[in-house]
């Protein structure tokens, strides 16, 4: 393949659009979604937009006392699935919304460019785009790392579920095969302004010594990128009697769970060690950097992770980046930060620092085009749909459909002919 080919093929890819969908069991209905992941902007969150494509038109004509609601579910699991006994599940709802998507109440309309790609592409005869708008100060998507190789339970922590499901009544129970349940997560990006570089300074005395030893500590800078390396800069005027022999730099995760209590839990993500040999009277300036990943992590259980869906791979869980509330148990878990510097002398003495930072994620290319609302429809862009056929999935030029029990499918949508969605259509799984 030449350099043109390759240049070609990465425009084709960033002109189509990659969405989810699932199907329910019995294939009355299905739901797609742009994104799993919706992004809080600590002033306001981005909101949840999908499509509701209902396959069994007929079935509901005949069936008008049944309809479609559509919920969205912040839950807190702090226990494992094989203990809940007797009816008692260990986990709590920390935010619940729903909505009726079809019969539509009033006039339904797209919020998204996706949305509005999804209906021209299914046909707005039987599409439905709705949209949940969530408010400031839900918690984030945390997943609190299980014992290594435990597959036998779902990971305690903070976990959001989309669902789509048939029923007479919205607080009615649904049958289970006309239930579409689709995992998403809430994720927190790095404001683009930087806050103050976090600086501290200390001076400790030594006894038999008349003057202290001063340290001054700062970060090159508050907000960081997951996987990107921490600069801490060392100022140390030794006025003492006793010479620093090593520093041991570490950088610590805590954990605030506000569930019920307040309990508190400390990791140690990342350290390192260095030798040093600051002699009395003797002045030194120095840069030290240090990388928190979860590769050197995974033994860890109980360390906070950024939330998981299904078996994707994650990272530490970011910084809790959220607005004052009244009601802190609303967050789940709060996750914070430090640089701890300890300095060791002669004769057993210490010096320790500690510096706040943040976690976070990047603002990913192309994202605030894509979460643009839909422009205007003209006769113009009317048939200016572009969803992209993934060349390494197997979809044969068609919708990929999926059973409820399966995972659920990343899929790019090539603009080709599109298959039947009526009543006698079933669901086809390609592999």
């Amino acid at each position: 393949m030449t350099s043109s080919d390759k240049k070609d093929d990465k425009k084709n890819q960033k002109d189509g659009t990659r969405v989810f969908k699932k199907m329910c069991l019995d294939g009355k209905i299905s739901t797609y979604i742009g994104t799993r992941e919706f992004v809080d902007h600590v002033g306001h969150i981005d909101p949840i937009a999908a499509v509701l494509l209902i396959h069994e038109m007929d079935w509901f004509t005949e069936n008008k006392e049944y309809k479609v609601y559509a919920e969205i579910t912040a839950t807190f699991r702090y226990g494992r699935d094989d203990l809940d006994v007797l009816g008692i599940n260990f986990k709590k709802d920390l935010y619940t919304d729903a909505m009726q998507v079809y019969p539509v109440k009033g006039v339904a309309s797209c919020t998204t460019k996706i949305q509005e790609k999804l209906l021209k592409k299914l046909g707005a005869e039987r599409a439905f785009p709705f949209t949940f708008d969530l408010p400031a100060g839900i918690p984030s998507s945390v997943t609190l790392q299980p014992v290594k190789n435990d597959t036998s339970s779902k990971p305690c922590g903070v976990e959001y579920c989309l669902k789509t499901y048939i029923a007479k009544d919205m607080h009615e129970p649904p049958d289970r095969k006309q239930v579409v349940d689709l995992l998403i997560k809430k994720i927190t990006h790095a404001p683009d302004t930087q806050a103050p570089q976090p600086y501290i300074e200390s001076a400790k005395n030594f006894m038999m010594s008349p003057n202290p030893l001063h340290v001054e500590a700062r970060l090159d800078k508050e907000r960081y990128i997951h996987g990107e390396p921490i600069y801490v800069h060392i100022t140390m005027g030794n006025q003492s009697t006793r010479a620093v022999k090593k520093l041991r730099l570490s950088v610590k995760q805590v954990a605030n769970i506000c569930l019920f209590s307040n309990a508190i839990y400390k990791c140690t993500v990342a350290s390192v060690e260095h030798d040093l040999n600051v002699q009395p009277s003797q002045t030194i300036a120095q840069t030290f950097s240090i990388r928190p990943l979860l590769e050197d992590n995974r033994d860890k259980r109980g360390l906070a992770l950024d939330g998981q869906i299904k078996s994707e791979d994650t990272n530490l869980a970011s910084s809790t980046i959220a607005l004052p509330i009244a009601n802190r148990e609303a967050l789940g878990i709060v996750v914070k930060y430090i640089v701890k510097i300890e300095l060791f002398v002669s004769m057993g003495g210490e010096l320790k620092l500690e510096l706040p930072f943040t976690l976070s994620h990047p603002i990913p290319e192309h994202y605030e085009e894509d979460m643009e609302p839909p422009p205007q429809p003209t006769d113009a862009n009317a048939d200016n749909i572009n969803l992209e056929l993934d060349e390494t999935g197997a979809y044969n030029n068609t919708l990929l459909s999926a059973q409820a029990d399966h995972d659920d499918p990343l899929i790019d949508l090539e603009a080709a002919p599109l298959p039947d969605t009526g009543a006698s259509n079933s669901a086809t799984n390609y592999s």
